[in-house]
């Protein structure tokens, strides 16, 4: 006796909340022995997927720098920046709480390794120093990041890569819609493949949930993500 295994691929998408979906299906051919009717196992394998969601929290940490030979005078630049910062954080509409700011760490040029009878740096030390944000007014951020450059008007001296990072931890609230979608679009996959092989379909065996995955949507919104799920539901065709 042969039977055949179908699988599915099915597609939930969902565009500003609304969920759509389309499937694939290829035929594979196994050997089984069934007493009496037949009764053959249908493998969707399903993908669903949420489009345009935007992130949880948003982290962001801003470094800035001082030079110099005295370190007094270091301490007062480190001072009057980390001032600056926090002040443009508050202004761009993050709260006090949000706000961190970081130790300083301090580096000797003297020590460096430099060719023979090189001179010494005209600035014997460089101090960096941070300010980190942690945030849930994740739409507060790209205006805050255009708007970075006038920290240098106020003489911070800007250092590092200043790009915040997207946080998405609403897995848990999205799940239930999207394992239903994706059901349901191998529910009907797995009909179609009933009618066009003129049996019947049976009931559903197994089901497995795969693994999510987030990733961003492009790389000009990375606030906004792309969630993806992939389930395993086995159904029986006589």
């Amino acid at each position: 006796v042969y039977g055949v295994a179908l699988f599915v691929i099915a597609v939930a998408s969902s565009f500003n909340g609304f969920l759509v979906g389309m499937a694939i299906a290829a035929v594979t051919t196994t050997t089984t022995t069934a007493p009496g009717p037949l009764c053959w196992p249908i493998h969707a394998a399903m993908s669903g997927s949420i489009t345009n969601s935007l992130s949880s929290v948003a982290t962001w940490t801003i470094g800035y720098s001082a030079t110099g030979n005295d370190l007094g005078e270091i301490n007062k630049k480190l001072a009057d920046s980390t001032k600056a910062v926090l002040a443009f954080l508050k202004d761009s509409g993050f709260v006090e709480t949000d706000l961190s700011v970081q130790p300083p760490s301090l580096h000797d040029t003297s020590m460096d390794e430099r060719e023979k009878d090189s001179p010494p740096p005209p600035e014997r030390y460089r101090a960096d120093q941070a300010v980190s944000l942690r945030t849930s007014k994740v739409d507060a951020i790209k205006p805050a990041l255009a708007s970075a450059s006038n920290l240098m008007v106020s003489g911070v001296l800007l250092s590092g890569k200043s790009e915040p990072n997207y946080i998405f931890n609403q897995v848990n609230e999205i799940k239930p819609a999207m394992i239903q979608e994706a059901t349901k679009n191998a529910r009907i996959a797995a009909e179609q493949f009933s009618r066009d092989s003129q049996t019947t379909l049976g009931k559903l065996r197994n089901a497995t949930q795969g693994w999510f995955q987030v990733e961003n949507r492009d790389a000009a919104t990375p606030e906004r993500k792309i969630v993806r799920v992939v389930v395993d539901v086995e159904y029986e065709i006589n």
